[in-house]
């Protein structure tokens, strides 16, 4: 099925603080982060020239993200990406000075940093990068899951360091209790989703996904003429969505959503054209869950056009 986006906000202008976020100067930031990462290196972008003959189209590219940064994970760089900006703002006021990313190892930041607990919901790859961020800084990391992250997925993020909170219920629930007890115990929460009031950090999540397409772009002979992502809660579609109508607004963009997973639609508010696939993938389903941040860089982006 595929849904046109028709919200009141399509093709608007993005907000002041949206363009900060997913503009070329965001995206900088980000690449500036990574190169003091010993782990990290440009992710695969793989041709499918079956796929594309079958569908009827020139060329058809895959950016493979299970080689980021060791968390086989297409959610690796947000999460820590959010969490060490928030230690780097913290040891800038408390050290009275500019900090920068290659000082993380430096006994004064990590002191820093030790007096964070960062908390998060997930369903097992948000949550992973987070822990990953937390482990990375000498932060502490707390991790709430509900009943449907498998038992795999638990240990993935456990293995960072990261405490587990079980939660009852659905993901929903998990976010909420999230936000519960992190106000209660001064604990920072950094979510992928956002609500009234709670936006900054969710933004700071989506500007680590723009190191995504800045990459493909540049390993891509030409400009693409459509971009496609998987839409979740909606924060990767945000930010490339987002990102990619200031680098190749000529592309239309897509999201993809599996049957039974209404986030975005239950919010209404579609980032571009939905395609909902025929399979669900988890054994729930996030109805009450905002998309994700900037959500009027979800509403504006242009449509995409239907491959095949």
């Amino acid at each position: 099925m595929l849904l046109v986006n028709s919200g009141p906000h399509y093709r608007s202008a993005p907000l002041a603080g949206d363009s900060a976020s997913l503009g070329v100067a965001g995206a900088d930031e980000v690449e500036r982060f990574l190169a003091v990462r010993a782990d990290h290196h440009p992710t695969p972008l793989l041709c499918l020239p079956g796929l594309a003959a079958r569908h009827g189209t020139g060329e058809l590219f895959v950016k493979d993200e299970a080689h980021r940064l060791g968390l086989c994970s297409f959610k690796a760089l947000g999460g820590a990406y959010a969490v060490v900006r928030l230690v780097i703002e913290r040891a800038c006021r408390q050290l009275g000075r500019q900090v920068d990313y290659s000082e993380l190892s430096r006994a004064e930041v990590r002191s820093v940093a030790s007096g964070m607990i960062f908390a998060c919901a997930t369903d097992g790859n948000h949550g992973r990068s987070v822990a990953q961020g937390a482990r990375l800084v000498g932060a502490k990391a707390v991790i709430f899951v509900h009943g449907g992250v498998s038992p795999g997925r638990v240990a993935a993020i456990a293995a960072f360091g990261a405490e587990i909170m079980p939660v009852d219920g659905t993901y929903d629930d998990s976010v909420a209790e999230a936000a519960r007890v992190s106000e209660a115990k001064g604990w920072t929460v950094v979510s992928d989703t956002s609500w009234a009031g709670y936006e900054r950090i969710p933004s700071l999540v989506m500007q680590g996904y723009t190191t995504i397409l800045r990459e493909a772009l540049r390993q891509m002979h030409e400009p693409p003429t459509h971009l496609f992502v998987q839409a979740g809660v909606g924060g990767i579609a945000a930010a490339l969505g987002g990102y990619g109508e200031r680098i190749c607004d000529s592309a239309s963009r897509g999201g993809a959503k599996a049957h039974g997973c209404a986030g975005l639609i239950s919010a209404r508010q579609p980032s571009f054209h939905i395609f909902f696939l025929k399979r669900s993938t988890y054994p729930f389903d996030n109805k009450g869950v905002h998309p994700a941040s900037l959500r009027r860089e979800v509403e504006s982006s242009p449509a995409a056009s239907r491959i095949g």
